[in-house]
């Protein structure tokens, strides 16, 4: 497979689920409100745009001057998967943020405050709990009822360092999701670190974890994952990695993983594998590797083996002030994983690195 024919495929496969409008429902039992110093209010819900900050996107290339062809798979991956985010955290901010909760009290169990949030989206009636698990920690659970049908959609921990900073992990159910709005049809989860608690530097991973399609009982589970750290009004860093079944010709899964950084008007690299994935060690098929300027259009490309329709043009050992980065070929894993150092500091010092699964699976006191 060509270098142009696989990078144009990747693009499409990269785009996992449908661009779909979550939402969420109530609970059983509910408590007067209490005291204001004991309540949930509107400061401990998260600033949600700060979840989905974008960069430009860009366009496919395959010669000097053009869009850069490497930007363009990473910016499109990206819109894809800001899409996802955006729809849950979208329906947050729709129905709680900046609005008092149209409910206070305690939780039945362990006599929590709570803050409730009500709403609707596309005949899904919708409810957002915010539980106060300790002084700066809270639950979130948004839930969906169709009908009889009352479905958990999203859960999660946030780790508040200021009225609606800090940091938090976002479990989002793709099946559940589907189940309701007939959309994106996906089994599977979706899972968001974020740490927005600094004024000058934003980071998120998202993880696509056995995303399947719910019509077809043979597919694959599909992995999927980005690193993203925004400097604002400097630049940014990426890492992006997918693990699938993109050459059905070929035996097994492969996986495409890129690093690319970028410097705010003066342009930026990416450095990329395609290898298939093996138990032990990594068959890697393709390197690649691209410069572009402050405009996204490309300056310079070089690939190995070299594609006769992408061929070799410039230098890419140096891109302005950003040298040759390299996917380490352990990253070609069933697990297929490339954290970024940075932005592992950047969770850890917000708090998000230390949620683990099962507290961002609970949904105690939404009931």
């Amino acid at each position: 497979m060509q270098v142009t024919q696989l990078f144009a495929q990747i693009r499409c496969t990269l785009v996992l689920v449908a661009v779909v409008s979550f939402a969420a429902t109530g609970c059983k039992t509910e408590t007067t409100p209490t005291e204001a110093t004991q309540t949930v209010s509107q400061d401990d819900v998260v600033n949600t745009d700060d979840l989905v900050v974008a960069e430009s996107s860009g366009a496919g290339a395959a010669k000097l001057g053009d869009p850069a062809t490497l930007l363009s798979v990473a910016q499109k991956s990206v819109d894809s998967s800001r899409a996802h985010i955006k729809a849950v955290v979208d329906l947050i901010k729709e129905i709680a943020a900046d609005k008092k909760p149209a409910l206070t009290g305690q939780t039945v169990v362990g006599k929590q405050p709570f803050g409730k949030w009500t709403g609707s989206k596309a005949g899904v009636d919708l409810t957002l709990w915010v539980i106060r698990t300790a002084e700066n920690r809270l639950r979130y659970v948004l839930t969906g009822k169709k009908g009889a049908d009352t479905k958990i959609l999203l859960t999660g921990v946030f780790i508040k360092k200021a009225p609606r900073l800090g940091g938090g992990r976002l479990h989002v159910s793709l099946t559940n999701v589907s189940a309701l709005f007939g959309a994106p049809t996906k089994t599977g989860s979706m899972h968001l670190w974020f740490a927005n608690h600094k004024a000058d530097i934003k980071g998120r991973r998202l993880a696509y974890l056995n995303v399947r399609d719910a019509n077809d009982p043979n597919d694959v589970p599909r992995n999927f994952a980005i690193d993203a750290i925004h400097k604002a009004g400097a630049g940014g860093r990426l890492r992006t990695i997918a693990v699938d079944d993109f050459d059905p010709k070929r035996p097994g899964r492969e996986l495409f993983a890129m690093r690319m950084i970028w410097k705010n008007g003066a342009g930026g690299r990416a450095d990329a594998i395609y290898a298939g994935v093996k138990p032990t060690g990594a068959d890697k098929i393709i390197e690649a590797h691209e410069c572009w300027g402050g405009d996204g259009k490309r300056t310079a490309f070089s690939s190995s083996p070299v594609d006769p329709n992408n061929a070799k043009e410039g230098d890419t050992s140096k891109c302005f002030e950003f040298g040759e980065d390299k996917v380490p070929d352990t990253a070609a894993s069933a697990d297929g994983k490339d954290p970024d150092p940075e932005l592992d500091a950047l969770l850890l010092d917000a708090g998000a690195a230390g949620i683990d699964q099962a507290d961002a699976d609970k949904a105690d006191g939404a009931q």
